[in-house]
């Protein structure tokens, strides 16, 4: 019995020294977990005072200047420290340049490039957390690192220039599919209703976008990759036309005229690829807030048309009806496209606004020449005609002070029988007469200069510029299609040539002595003497203005923009006004000639010259007036939407205020 008590015994105590160590195994487990516990917890409340020191340094960041920025965030770190750790030092806080599309991952983060400017802030924070249970054997400390990086909320601004296009009748709509028509180098049949469509449309550009990348096959979110992309006119429209029937609504005769444009683009011979950044201004790095708004479609299917034509040098021909003129032809081409639409951060703009980040808009270049023939200039002709004798009393005795230069044809009797001479000669209106007009309308331009993202208002300021055009008169090339090669050879300014309108030259006739033969003149062979007589040759940038404009309280992006415009002097006005381009050329001798009294001569029909300038003022204000009318006013501004005199700029402005975290 008592050996089975002994047994008993031992066998208890073996059962107490197992519970005792599985007892001592958990409470080392629950004291490890405490420890652990207490770790995470300290790393949690070490995260979250260097997430609250990165906010308020951001917020209080200046583009060039760290100091704000790191007084802000060590004092808040003091509030926010763990007890028992070290506060915040200084030095664990670095002001940097944050961006998301150009600097590495994961960061996106470091040291500002040159015109860059601080944007964010990076904390860093290592600390050896103090043990819970000092005692607990094996236990021994751990440093805890945290990171948190913080950066500016960045306001956004947008320009674009408004089309003066508001509404499209039968008329227009044949000039517009004629001239956009032969801009992609084919043929439009659009009505009203389809091109109303376009003009009353609104399209969402970050939609566009999100589309394009998905035609294109690039990663959402990639804008800079997208905007960058060569691309055809085709591809671009039928973005459009998807994202249109996406978004269903009244659109579809929006849709229906894409439809037409888009086969048009797709028939033409060569296919020009394009960039969408040579239409839209966008900042680089721009992400979706930035890119948050509304394009008018009619100026974005234009804009795509012009630049397709700037890269393919096609010349649409259209015709125009002026009165008193027959078979007048206008041929155009785009020489620079529009920049519709811009949209970046004004602080940076504002750094430089003619830099890569600027916010720049610009109307668009288009290239016209007019070829005009009989019987559009009878009324000129006429008027000179007018004056033929006025001229005839000095041209007689011009022709006997210069007809000096003799050569002699026969032996050594020197002109007794047959001889030659340089006779001296004066056209009025000399055939064949033929007069060319250049046109490089389009010269409004704005761009972002300042900011102000005040709590009592914000502000947007431009400086915007409007040149109404440039004018040449004169001739271009011998024949109007030399003249239509020599205006679009190129992007450079073609030259134009004078137009003579009274013309001295020199005619070799032959004479005979004795009377029995009349004298014979070699017209074939006659001589003009350039410089000499009244020609007519134009060179007129025409009248332009250059202001500043504050936009008080602009918009949001999601908004439509508020316009502000600049007027310059109209065209023709500037054309009637000023003839800046008419010159008076001095008469000038045939070489080898000389007399005495011979600029007396050369005085007299010069001053008869000048008097006729106030007849020449009224047949250019009677003869050009009536050409450059149609093409100003029907063709530019009422088909295109391009007003030559006055430039609106429209404006928007988000003032996105504090920072975010973004690591």
């Amino acid at each position: 019995m008592r050996a089975f008590n002994r047994r008993t015994a031992r066998r208890q105590r073996g059962s107490v020294v197992i519970t005792s160590v599985i007892a001592l195994s958990l409470m080392v487990i629950v004291l490890v977990g405490v420890e652990l516990g207490y770790m995470f917890f300290l790393k949690r409340e070490l995260q979250k005072t260097a997430d609250l020191a990165a906010l308020s340094g951001a917020q209080a960041l200046l583009p060039a200047n760290c100091g704000n920025a790191t007084a802000a965030a060590v004092a808040n770190a003091a509030q926010n420290m763990p007890g028992l750790l070290t506060p915040m030092a200084a030095a664990e806080l670095e002001c940097g340049h944050w961006d998301p599309a150009l600097r590495p991952a994961p960061l996106h983060f470091g040291t500002p490039d040159a015109g860059q400017i601080f944007n964010a802030v990076r904390v860093t924070l290592t600390r050896t957390a103090p043990l819970l249970l000092a005692n607990l054997p094996g236990n021994q400390s751990f440093a805890i690192s945290v990171e948190a990086l913080a950066a500016k909320r960045a306001p956004w601004a947008a320009l674009n220039i408004r089309s003066t296009l508001a509404t499209v009748d039968s008329t227009r709509s044949a000039l517009l599919n004629a001239v956009l028509g032969g801009l992609l180098g084919g043929s439009l049949e659009l009505d009203a209703v389809g091109w109303n469509g376009l003009v009353n449309t609104n399209l969402k550009l970050l939609a566009y976008l999100d589309q394009l990348a998905i035609d294109l096959g690039i990663e959402a979110g990639k804008y800079d990759q997208v905007l960058g992309t060569d691309v055809s006119a085709g591809t671009l429209i039928q973005a459009m036309i998807t994202v249109l029937q996406r978004d269903g609504g009244m659109a579809q005769a929006a849709v229906d005229a894409l439809s037409l444009i888009k086969l048009a683009a797709d028939a033409s011979g060569a296919q020009p690829v394009l960039k969408l950044s040579e239409l839209l201004g966008v900042q680089p790095g721009t992400n979706a807030a930035g890119l948050d708004l509304d394009l008018q479609l009619f100026q974005l299917v234009e804009g795509v048309i012009q630049v397709a034509n700037g890269k393919n040098a096609l010349v649409a021909a259209v015709p125009l009806a002026v009165p008193g003129v027959l078979n007048v032809t206008t041929n155009l081409r785009v020489v620079e496209p529009a920049q519709l639409s811009a949209v970046g951060n004004p602080a940076l703009a504002k750094l430089a606004p003619d830099g890569p980040d600027r916010i720049y808009v610009r109307t668009a270049q288009i290239r016209a020449l007019i070829s005009i023939e009989l019987p559009a200039l009878n009324d000129m002709a006429n008027v000179f005609n007018s004056v033929t004798s006025l001229v005839s009393p000095v041209t007689d005795l011009l022709n006997r002070m210069l007809s000096l230069d003799l050569s002699v044809i026969g032996d050594v009797l020197r002109c007794t029988i047959v001889c030659t001479e340089n006779t001296t000669d004066i056209d009025i209106l000399p055939p064949p007469m033929r007069l060319d007009i250049n046109l490089d309308a389009g010269g409004g331009e704005s761009r972002v200069t300042d900011f102000n993202c005040a709590a009592d208002g914000k502000q947007l300021v431009t400086q915007t510029t409007t040149a109404a055009a440039n004018l040449r008169i004169g001739k271009m090339g011998d024949t109007a299609a030399l003249a239509r090669s020599n205006a679009f050879a190129s992007n450079a300014p073609p030259a134009a040539t004078p137009v003579p309108i009274i013309d001295i030259g020199s005619l070799q006739c032959t004479r005979v002595l004795l009377g029995l033969i009349p004298v014979l003149c070699d017209e074939a062979h006659r001589k003009a003497f350039y410089g000499g007589g009244l020609e007519i040759k134009a060179n007129t940038p025409l009248a332009s203005i250059s202001v500043p404009q504050t936009f008080q309280d602009p918009p949001e992006l999601s908004q439509p923009p508020a316009y502000l415009a600049i007027s310059t002097e109209s065209i023709v006005e500037s054309l009637r006004n000023t003839l800046n381009g008419l010159n008076l050329f001095s008469v000038i001798p045939p070489i080898g000639s000389a007399s005495d009294g011979l600029l007396e001569i050369v005085s007299a029909l010069n001053g008869v010259l000048r008097g006729l300038l106030d007849v020449l003022q009224q047949a250019v204000s009677t003869v050009l007036a009536p050409l450059l009318d149609p093409l100003v006013g029907t063709l530019l501004s009422d088909a295109l939407g391009i007003n030559l005199a006055q430039t609106e700029v429209g404006a928007r402005l988000s003032c996105s205020q504090g920072a975010e975290l973004v690591y």
